[in-house]
């Protein structure tokens, strides 16, 4: 009988990928630059006389929505440098002024506005670029690009890292016939090679929101992989020097704690201090360091009801760990929320106490002592990246049986280091070696990973090869236990066909979770998928159509097991008007065996076959109100297992300063199957006990943010999250994965309500420096007690009062020192 492998469906896809035909070059624009003495106020009024000596350039070339038209409007700029910055002028044109869209948000932020902006890659090695952006109401937007930046997504300037900050200065006005912009940008915030004559990569970008059209000095196709390779290139940069780039940001802050637990209020209040200290070890390589840190105004988590095996995964919020670490990122074995996290021993500390002693204080979080990373790249391509963290020892208090106190070690003093080597080559490809380590001291065990990656594109990134391996070891006091996890993809990221076809393995014994993420190892995947977009349609109401299929196939690594084959669909258009309209459906067309649910090792249980399918919408977010809407279900082969989602996303633009957000979303499960416990039988073997449960999760946010100028803002965030799980029936799990019923009567049933407020005000008084004001709610709700647990989801308030409520506000003073400016 004639069968479909994997072998023959990548066949056939490397087949019909060399098929097509290579893309066009891509082009290059190039300008001239020059060196000027005479300065100027950055203003926005482009009124200096030097201006008015420099030829502009223009013509720039649509992206999208129609790649290849002009704009509605001209766009000109010009630039020239001295010896300590760059200077850019920009005119937009625009005949009607008045119409402009110019909504305030905090740094960071592009709201429902217009903007205008240069991406600069001083190295031109098509990979690494700076971007800075502006509003008409001098809303600032930096970011740091990667060779993942891509310029074919609906936002073509916002994929990297957005929390990358560099101290420059920008100003705008508006005249009868459009609007200007006048950028300095200090070399103290660029990066660029130690040569008399120079060129960098660069590309100018305006954003025309009424019509939404996306423009580009040098131009850049939607169909093309990558963005920063598509840049132009400025020539002429003669004789100059990298400041001496060193800045220290000291700062203070101030808590008042309380805690309300039933009729008891308790307050606290602290003071600390502490600094971010940056130096510019070389025009390339930069050191950061914090030194006892301190993130009161980071959002706090999204707690969650959490019924599965693994960990649930956290948002990284704290800056210093959000920005510049694109290459710590290298590999994904870098999980900066291990660090100042949850200490190793924290859920044992139940087996480290003796019979009869009680738990007093269990401390949740390490103490971040100091973090160091030094990052770059030098002139030959080579990207070095350092990173090194301190946590301190942590300790719970027992009370033992005399009534003495005593100190148990959860955690001990733990150092953190993140090593990566990443060489650039031709056609922005690239080869890297990652290392990360944890070292314990102590008894506890020390961890190591070591990763080789490999990233091979053709000419005009048509074509692309990456692989990967990587060994964990884990050093135990009489062992070293080995792990490894390989993987091989071959993709075509260009065109407006694009497929990639990958193989990954890794072993049950690779763990790179003391500083990476993994949900689980022991698996072999197959996977492919192809991709059709059409940014020209032939229809006139249309301004883009894509399809996505993919699917891959696993099984566990040992032993060599089927475990599942999952396929994913989804198509959606995108009007002239700009509002989405997309279906996706998803599924398993045959039975999917679960082989981590059990929380036994080699235990399957059996998920019958299933698919779902579903709309979602996204309108306009020109208008003062836009909303998404994704709605699915999904049904289950041979059982009344049934799961229905629906996620509502209104938008509310009450004014170019105050805007709302609110995101409600409904999940609920029907006949759900899940793990509950082990327990010993009448004959004293071991079972494992499943729930035939009914599931319901809601969650409710909004999202307030007034700005009161560019540099003012206030940002609130309420969350409401309730979920409850109501066991009908029990089972016991078998050994070929199916469910046996039985008559079981211990109560299961049990509920988690969140409900968190998080208010920031931020003022940036100069530039660099920062005061927030910051107040934050928390009630966590976990509940068990059967004559207490919230069935509806109007009764999960009435019991909230009952658990404590922790309240804080802060005050933070961000000053940032300059040493060029100190010297002066």
């Amino acid at each position: 009988m004639f069968k479909i492998t994997p072998t023959l469906i990548y066949t056939i896809f490397l087949f019909a990928s060399f098929s097509l035909k290579a893309q066009n070059q891509l082009l290059k624009r190039e300008f001239n630059i020059e060196k000027k003495e005479e300065l100027v106020k950055i203003d926005g009024q482009l009124d200096e006389e030097i201006w008015s000596s420099i030829d502009p350039i223009s013509d720039f070339v649509m992206h999208q929505p129609d790649f290849g038209s002009k704009g509605s409007f001209k766009t000109e700029v010009k630039m020239f440098y001295t010896d300590e910055s760059v200077y850019i002028g920009a005119f937009m044109e625009d005949m009607a002024p008045d119409s402009i869209l110019r909504e305030l948000t905090k740094r960071d932020a592009l709201g429902n506005t217009d903007y205008f902006g240069v991406i600069i890659d001083a190295y031109q090695d098509g990979i690494n670029g700076l971007g800075f952006f502006a509003t008409p109401t001098d809303i600032q937007y930096d970011i740091k690009y990667s060779a993942d930046a891509d310029g074919g997504g609906s936002s073509p300037i916002m994929e990297g890292d957005r929390s990358w900050d560099a101290v420059w200065d920008v100003r705008a006005s508006t005249t009868e016939n459009g609007w200007y912009l006048e950028f300095e940008i200090p070399f103290s915030a660029l990066r660029f090679p130690t040569k008399d004559i120079q060129s960098w990569n660069i590309n100018f970008y305006r954003h025309f929101r009424r019509s939404r059209e996306d423009l580009f000095w040098n131009p850049v196709n939607p169909e093309t992989f990558g963005l920063v390779n598509q840049c132009g290139i400025v020539n002429g940069i003669a004789n100059v020097k990298s400041p001496v780039r060193l800045s220290a940001t000291p700062f203070v802050t101030a808590y008042a704690n309380n805690v309300r637990d039933g009729q008891e209020s308790t307050w606290g209040s602290s003071f600390s201090g502490g600094m971010d200290i940056r130096y510019g070890i070389n025009d390339a390589f930069t050191l950061d360091m914090t030194l006892i840190p301190d993130f009161g105004e980071a959002i706090s988590d999204n707690q969650v009801l959490n019924l599965g095996p693994f960990e649930v995964r956290f948002d990284e919020n704290r800056q210093f760990f959000k920005e510049g670490i694109e290459l710590f990122n290298k590999g994904n074995l870098f999980y900066s929320r291990r660090i100042g996290g949850a200490p190793l021993n924290y859920y044992s500390v139940d087996d480290l106490v003796e019979e009869g002693d009680s738990i007093l204080f269990n401390p949740t979080e390490t103490q971040l002592i100091n973090a160091t990373k030094v990052s770059g790249r030098n002139t030959k391509g080579l990207g070095i990246g350092v990173f090194n963290a301190v946590s301190a020892r942590s300790v719970a208090e027992v009370l033992g049986a005399n009534d003495e106190i005593r100190e148990v070690e959860t955690n001990p003093l733990t150092n953190y280091n993140v090593l990566v080597l990443d060489q650039n080559l031709k056609n922005n490809s690239s080869v890297s070696l990652v290392n990360t380590n944890v070292m314990r001291f102590g008894s506890d065990y020390d961890a190591n990973v070591t990763a080789g990656l490999i990233n091979l594109f053709t000419k005009n990134s048509t074509y692309n090869l990456n692989g990967q391996f990587k060994l964990s070891q884990k050093y135990y006091t009489d062992e070293t236990e080995l792990g490894y996890n390989s993987g091989i993809e071959f993709s075509k990221p260009t065109g407006n066909f694009t497929f990639d076809v990958a193989y990954d393995i890794e072993s049950d014994t690779y763990d790179p979770n003391d500083l990476g993420f993994l949900y689980n190892n022991n698996s072999r995947v197959w996977s492919g998928g192809f991709r059709y977009r059409n940014f020209k349609p032939k229809n006139p109401n249309l301004n883009s159509w894509r399809v996505v299929f993919s699917n891959s196939y696993e099984r566990l690594y040992n032993p060599n097991k089927f475990a599942q084959y999952f396929m994913r669909g989804w198509a959606n258009v995108v009007t002239k008007n700009f509002n989405v309209f997309g279906w996706w459906v998803n599924g398993e067309p045959v039975d999917k065996i679960d082989y981590f649910e059990a929380r036994t090792a080699g235990q399957p249980f059996v998920i019958p076959a299933s698919i779902g399918f579903g709309p979602y919408i996204s309108t306009d977010y020109r208008k003062t109100f836009a909303f998404d809407l994704e709605g699915g279900v999904r049904f289950f082969d041979d059982s009344d297992i049934f799961v229905t989602d629906i996620n509502f996303g209104p938008r509310f633009r009450l004014s170019d300063r105050f805007f709302v957000r609110w995101n409600l979303g409904y999940t609920s499960f029907t006949n759900d199957r899940g793990y509950v416990d082990k327990f010993t039988n009448d004959e004293g073997a071991e079972e494992i006990l499943f729930g035939i449960r009914e599931r319901d999760i809601f969650e409710n946010s909004v999202r307030l943010r007034y700005s009161f100028n560019a540099n003012m803002n206030l940002n609130v965030r309420v969350r409401h999250y309730w979920s409850v799980a109501k066991y009908s029936s029990f089972a016991t799990l078998d050994e070929e994965g199916y469910l046996n019923a039985i008559d079981y009567n211990n109560e299961y049933d049990r509920s988690f309500t969140s409900f968190l407020v998080d208010a920031v005000f931020q003022w940036r008084f100069a530039p660099g420096s920062d005061i927030f004001v910051v107040w934050k709610n928390s009630v966590d709700a976990f509940e068990m007690d059967q004559n207490r647990l919230p069935y509806e989801y109007s009764d999960n308030f009435r019991y909230l009062n009952d658990f404590p409520v922790f309240n804080t506000v802060s005050f933070k003073l961000i000053y940032y020192l300059d040493y060029n400016q100190i010297v002066k």
